[in-house]
C-alpha cells in the first residue's frame, strides 16, 4: 500500500511539474510575441497635425502618440514625409499605421481596418478673408479649388460639385505647404481643411482666410491598419484600447485644448456615422 501511495505521489509530482513547464513555455511564448513597437507614418509639413520645425517633430499627433506610448508601453517610431507618401509607407509595410488626422471615407474603409474615431471634426471650405459673399457650398461654382495629393480634398470637392450641381476647377498640389503658398498667392480660391486646422492657421496668422459658414461633412479621425494581418490586428487592438482610456481620463481632450482651444473627441449632436 505504501509503495502504491509513493508511486501515486511521484506520478502526481511529475504531472504537475510538466504542467508547470508547459505553462511557463506558453507564458514565455506569449510574452515574446507581445507587440513592443509601432511605426507611425506622419506628415512633415501638416501644421499643426504633424510637422518638422527646426529639426523637431511637433504637432498634436505627436502628443497623442506619446500618450499612447505611455498607456501601452509601445515604443513609437515615426516615419515622416509629405501626405501623398504616408499611405505608401503603410501599404509597403514600412509603417504600421498613419498618424496625420486621417479622415475615414468609403475607399479607405474598404482597404483598411480603422481604430475607433479619436476625434470628430467638421470639414470646411476655406476662402480668402475678403470673400465674404461665399457662405454656402454652392457659392464656389467656377472657382479654383486646390487640394494636396493623397488627401480627401479632391473627393470632397467632387461630392460638392455633384450634390450642388456646380462646376469647380480642381488643382492638385504635391504637398500642403505648396497648396498653402498657392492660396497665399491667389492662385487658389478655395481649400478644404478641418475646422480645427483652419482655426489654428487663421489664429496663428499662417493664412489670411475665413471659413465658409456651411460645413461639408463631419470627419471621423481614426488610425488605419492593413487588413488580414494578425500583427496589424493586435496593434490596432492595443491602440484602440489606449484611445478608450485617453478619452476617459481626459488626456485627449487636454491635447486638443492645448492646440486648438476646443475639444473634438465627442460625437457632434445629430451626427450619425455612415460606417457603422
Amino acid at each position: 500500500m505504501k509503495k502504491k501511495l509513493a508511486k501515486l505521489i511521484l506520478m502526481t509530482t511529475m504531472i504537475l511539474s510538466l504542467v508547470g513547464c508547459s505553462n511557463g513555455e506558453t507564458n514565455k511564448s506569449e510574452k515574446d510575441t507581445e507587440a513592443k513597437k509601432i511605426v507611425v507614418a506622419s506628415g512633415n509639413s501638416s501644421i499643426p497635425n504633424s510637422y518638422i520645425e527646426n529639426d523637431v517633430h511637433k504637432g498634436h499627433e505627436v502628443d497623442i502618440w506619446n500618450a499612447i506610448s505611455e498607456k501601452t508601453g509601445l515604443e513609437v517610431e515615426f516615419i515622416t514625409g509629405e501626405f501623398n507618401s504616408l499611405f505608401g509607407y503603410l501599404d509597403s509595410g514600412k509603417a504600421n499605421t498613419v498618424g496625420n488626422t486621417i479622415t475615414k471615407n468609403e475607399d479607405r474603409v474598404k482597404k483598411y481596418n480603422f481604430t475607433q474615431p479619436y476625434a470628430y471634426i467638421t470639414e470646411n471650405l476655406l476662402v480668402h478673408s475678403d470673400k465674404t459673399d461665399i457662405t454656402k457650398l454652392k457659392d464656389i461654382d467656377g472657382l479654383v479649388c486646390g487640394y494636396a495629393s493623397g488627401s480627401n480634398g479632391g473627393n470632397l470637392f467632387n461630392q460638392i460639385a455633384e450634390k450642388e450641381g456646380i462646376n469647380v476647377d480642381l488643382q492638385v498640389f504635391d504637398s500642403s505647404e505648396l497648396l498653402n503658398e498657392a492660396f497665399k498667392q491667389n492662385k487658389v480660391d478655395v481649400m478644404i481643411l478641418s475646422s480645427a486646422e483652419a482655426s489654428y492657421k487663421i489664429k496663428e496668422g499662417i493664412l489670411d482666410a475665413r471659413q465658409v459658414e456651411e460645413y461639408i461633412t463631419v470627419g471621423e479621425k481614426a488610425y488605419p491598419f492593413v487588413k488580414d494581418n494578425k500583427d496589424s490586428d493586435k496593434l490596432r487592438e492595443i491602440v484602440d484600447n489606449a484611445i478608450t482610456e485617453l478619452k476617459k481620463d481626459g488626456t485627449l481632450s487636454k491635447i486638443y485644448e492645448k492646440w486648438y482651444g476646443a475639444d473634438y473627441i465627442n460625437v457632434p449632436k445629430g451626427y450619425k456615422s455612415t460606417f457603422e
